[in-house]
């Protein structure tokens, strides 16, 4: 009988394993689905933005009038002093 009993704790324990890992592997399915749910989203939003700086750069572009734009700052990003008058002139 000690046999009997060992055999049907051991087929229980195992019983309750499986379903156990039958859980945790939906759980981690479940996962993985959402995870490329949101990959799948981010790349539709990636490509919008990219879509949208496209045509910033497009508008951007055909707004100039050909004439480069004086800048204000120098090359370290300083706001430009005014000059001296040289000497001699």
């Amino acid at each position: 009988m000690d046999n009997q009993k060992l055999l049907n704790d051991t087929v229980k324990e195992l019983a309750t394993r499986l379903g156990n890992a039958e859980i945790e592997r939906a759980s981690f399915r479940a996962q993985a689905i959402q995870a490329l749910q949101e990959n799948d989203n981010l790349k539709k939003q990636v490509e919008d933005l990219n879509k949208q700086l496209a045509n910033q750069n497009k508008d951007d572009s055909s707004s100039k009038t050909g004439m480069p734009k004086e800048d204000e700052n120098n090359q370290n990003g300083l706001p430009k002093l005014p000059q001296d008058p040289q000497p001699g002139m």
